[in-house]
């Protein structure tokens, strides 16, 4: 990771000083051919400079460091990173000095091939020494090795020529062990900077680095601007010789890895930005002239004009007409040679060879519109950095592209010549939004906020008709209709221009078979476009899939998944739940899914309305059933670009929520007269309204028993003095323990049982026909509320005369616990005997229950014949004497206050 001078990207617009060094490398002496070193002497001499310049301050590479084995990246060990800068008023000079140890073959491969990369328009580079180490023997390579200048254009894939070239020093013998030294200097800066300097300095790299030394040589007198990024230390200053000297050094410099899927903006490297701009407003003008728009326009241009002119004097259908015909008449292409990296060219040329690059799309547009009355400036933009680029130091490499911002009835409209032609009205366009930008302007201080208006969202509105009308057995047909508006019908206009429309068929019947296995095209896609004017798009695929209602023998049923995949793609569970770097997402969208299932026969659903929201995005599915008829409909809205990595927890676990929200099946049992559906992944099974009214009147009934139980008042043993006896102690404390587990054990059991009782696996287990129906399962069902009913009752009225160790306390224990031990027991003993309970019988549930009976007789024991029980559950019912025990008949008239 070695210090770029400026970005790269589609629209390159700042290409300032381009310097990267890739390796490492060892070397050993050995003998020349001296016919080679004579051919290799003479190959491109100019470059060889072996005579470090005057200014340079020599770095030694810490040669002997050993890295820890767990620090270790692609093989290779940074020893040194030594980079110089030096501005004397007139030009600029960067040294470059690097040492990387081959630590296995991997690092053999890196270290062994030396690329710099330059601009020969403006640039000079002379190499000074590559040097092989050893065992300890230091041998020289420059002159004997072999140079290669080749123009190797790497933003040629983005429609840009540069005109860089690429200095390549291929080293031979090169081994495992090897340290691989060089050092080279670039003369000059791009002369559109005019006589201003700027650039960086990286002071921190993703791989870990012995020593870091970084120097900066500036005029004295002359303003200079610093700006420390993310913890970078500050530098040790001195005066020299009419120079003011900068020098940054660190030792066993830790590497940083940030999460993957980072947001482009986010930029955790410390750093140090440099030069003699120190406002925004300083690069504006700068730019100025830049984009000043010539006069008199070309008579081609001209006729362009009047025609848009003819068209009406609204100054939104004049903006919009304009844009489009640079859009669609001006195809892209970057000449970006020296000064073409940031100046554009002049408009009637960009016209009439029909290509240019997003600074002379601009121009061109700003022409065209200062012709036809609009106020418009061009703005720079940088398509990654985003909100970011307010934390760098203003300069003219801050950005990557340039746009127009038009403005109308006091509106910001934020245009892109370099996009796809745009159709529609100016207000439906969907506009440009990179967060900031700089205004070229006169009045222009600092960075705009982007403000683009709703057609940026990508917004989306799928409708699936899924009709099995035909028959359960028979295939269903899938109708499938999307409507884009905005940016999404653009960038799917866009889709449909570059790609072969039955590649592109080809590829959405593999995205949906993904979800239906057995799905097969019924009808090429149709695309509806009459009215482009409104930017708004329908693309309508047809799909038969075939058994959409699939046996599933286990479970005795047909059953369909309905499968919502638009959405699931948009909820991705990130890779990595614990991270350094913030979560990108994807922002804005906005999508409205309806799925529709058209039945052959009567069906029972359940209308549900559910809700997620999250700081990132808001998710609302609501579910409406009809007699042949069942209609999802879900909205999915993201709120941010990205999650901090603090918050990335609690958000994987929202989208793992929203996932299994949005899971479905419909299914139907053997025979079963009432089909049925289910949410499988987040339902709540629903009450039935007469098992409820049954638990009910059970719980009065066993309350009312609770509270005559609560007052027996036997007697306690007549050996105890007084009436409030000792207090829990010993052995007894480790029972109420026990207790109070035993009590969190029964709500977990009642809370687990309860989808049991909802309506459809009541329906499943109990209606004739159902999937898996026996005659047995109502009562079993019925018999385990009551038993726990009956336990969690209990265990409320034994907590209570325990802890306040009443006299009856021991034998409701004894009894409350043999019985339960009983209770599961049997329950165990009637799963077995169901067929289709039977695999969720546990055979090791008799081992337990018979283990846990021998320690209950143990405690049997214990509180039977233990006097410190006798002394401490003496309490009585309050108004009854501490004589005698009342007899049973006079137990039960006996009023409870």
């Amino acid at each position: 990771m070695i210090q770029s001078w400026g970005p790269a990207g589609r629209c390159v617009l700042a290409v300032a000083l381009l310097a990267f060094g890739s390796v490492q490398a060892h070397a050993q002496a050995q003998a020349q051919v001296p016919t080679r070193q004579a051919q290799a002497l003479t190959q491109h001499q100019e470059l060889r400079a072996p005579q470090l310049p005057s200014w340079v301050t020599p770095a030694q590479a810490p040669l002997e460091q050993v890295l820890e084995a767990e620090q270790v990246r692609q093989g290779v060990h940074y020893l040194l990173a030594d980079v110089q800068a030096r501005v004397d008023g007139r030009q600029r000079q960067v040294y470059r000095h690097y040492a990387m140890k081959a630590l296995n073959a991997k690092g053999v491969e890196s270290v062994a091939n030396i690329e710099v990369r330059f601009d020969p328009a403006y640039e000079r580079l002379a190499l000074h020494s590559i040097v092989v180490h050893r065992g300890g023997q230091r041998v020289e390579r420059l002159p004997a090795t072999e140079l290669r200048v080749l123009q190797r254009e790497k933003e040629l894939d983005y429609l840009i020529f540069d005109g860089s070239k690429t200095a390549h020093a291929f080293l031979d013998d090169v081994r495992v062990g090897d340290v691989v030294e060089y050092a080279y200097t670039l003369t000059g800066s791009n002369p559109v900077f005019g006589d201003r300097f700027f650039g960086g300095f990286d002071l921190q790299w993703s791989s870990p680095v012995s020593r870091l030394h970084t120097r900066l040589l500036w005029p004295s007198g002359r303003p200079l601007h610093l700006k420390a990024l993310n913890g970078a230390p500050a530098p040790r200053q001195r005066q020299l010789a009419g120079e003011e000297e900068y020098v940054w050094r660190q030792e066993a410099q830790a590497g940083l890895q940030p999460s993957p899927d980072a947001p482009s903006w986010y930029e955790p490297y410390a750093q140090v930005q440099w030069g003699d701009f120190g406002r925004w407003a300083e690069v504006a003008a700068w730019a100025q002239p830049l984009y000043r728009i010539p006069s008199p326009l070309s008579a081609r241009l001209q006729a362009e004009v009047a025609r848009i002119a003819a068209l009406g004097s609204d100054p939104k259908l004049r903006t919009a007409e304009a844009l489009r015909l640079v859009q669609r008449e001006v195809r892209y292409l970057g000449v970006e040679v020296g000064m073409g990296s940031h100046a554009p060219n002049a408009p009637d040329l960009v016209f009439k060879r029909r290509f240019g690059d997003c600074k002379d799309k601009t121009l061109l547009t700003l022409s065209l519109l200062q012709a036809l009355g609009v106020p418009a400036r061009a703005a720079l933009v940088h398509t990654q950095m985003k909100q970011s680029l307010a934390q760098v130091l203003p300069r003219p490499t801050a950005f990557n592209h340039v746009i127009v911002r038009a403005e109308i009835d006091g509106k910001p409209y934020w245009l892109d010549p370099t996009r796809a032609s745009q159709p529609g009205p100016l207000d439906s366009i969907a506009q440009a939004n990179f967060g900031l930008a700089l205004v070229v302007d006169p009045a222009s201080t600092g960075l705009s906020p982007m403000e683009p208006g709703p057609a940026m969202l990508s917004k989306r509105h799928v409708t699936v008709q899924l009709d099995a009308r035909a028959g359960l057995n028979e295939a269903a047909l899938m109708t499938v209709s999307t409507e884009l508006e905005g940016l999404s019908a653009e960038q799917m206009r866009l889709s449909l221009a570059a790609e072969n429309a039955k590649e592109l068929q080809q590829r959405y019947l593999n995205y949906y078979a993904r979800s239906y296995p057995g799905i097969s095209l019924e009808q090429d896609f149709e695309v509806q476009d009459a009215q482009p004017a409104s930017n708004h798009l329908k693309v309508v695929e047809r799909y038969r899939v075939k058994d959409f209602f699939a046996r599933v023998e286990r479970e005795r049923r047909l059953e369909a998944s309905l499968e919502v995949p638009e959405l699931l793609g948009l909820l991705q569970t990130p890779r990595d739940a614990i991270r350094n770097a913030p979560l990108a997402l994807s922002h804005p969208q906005e999508l409205h899914h309806e799925l529709e299932l058209l039945l052959p026969e009567t069906w029972t659903f359940q209308d549900d309305v559910k809700e997620i929201q999250d700081p990132a995005f808001s998710l609302r599915r609501e579910i409406r059933g009809g007699a042949q008829r069942l209609h999802i409909s879900d909205h999915y809205r993201s709120l941010a670009d990205h999650v901090l990595p603090e918050g990335t927890a609690a958000y994987a676990a929202n989208v793992e929520k929203a996932r299994k929200m949005l899971g479905y099946v419909v299914y139907k049992g053997d025979d079963s007269p009432t089909p049925s559906a289910e949410a499988t992944l987040g339902g709540i099974a629903q009450s039935q309204l007469p098992l409820l009214a049954f638990a009910l009147l059970l719980l009065a009934v066993l309350g009312r028993g609770a509270q005559r139980l609560y007052a027996w008042d036997p007697a306690p043993a007549p050996s105890v003095a007084g009436p409030e006896g000792e207090g829990l102690g010993g052995p007894l404390l480790l029972l109420a323990l026990g207790l109070l587990i035993n009590g969190v054990m029964i709500v977990q059991g009642a809370w687990s049982a309860l989808p049991a009782y909802g309506m459809q696996t009541w329906n499943m287990f109990t209606v004739p026909g159902g999937a898996r129906y026996h005659p047995a399962m109502a009562p079993l069902l019925l018999a385990e509320l009551i038993a726990i009913l009956v336990q969690l009752v209990g265990w409320i009225l034994l907590a209570l005369v325990y802890f306040k160790r009443r006299s009856s306390a021991v034998r409701i224990y004894l009894v409350y616990m043999w019985a339960s031990v009983a209770i599961a027991m049997l329950d165990q003993w009637a799963i077995q005997q169901v067929p289709t309970l039977a695999d969720k019988a546990e055979s090791k549930e008799f081992i337990r229950q018979l283990m846990t009976a021998g320690i209950l007789g143990l405690w049997t024991w214990y509180l039977l014949s233990s006097d410190r029980v006798r002394r401490t559950f003496v309490r009585r019912w309050p108004g009854r004497g501490p004589a005698a025990e009342l007899p049973a008949a006079e137990l039960a008239l006996t009023p409870l206050s």
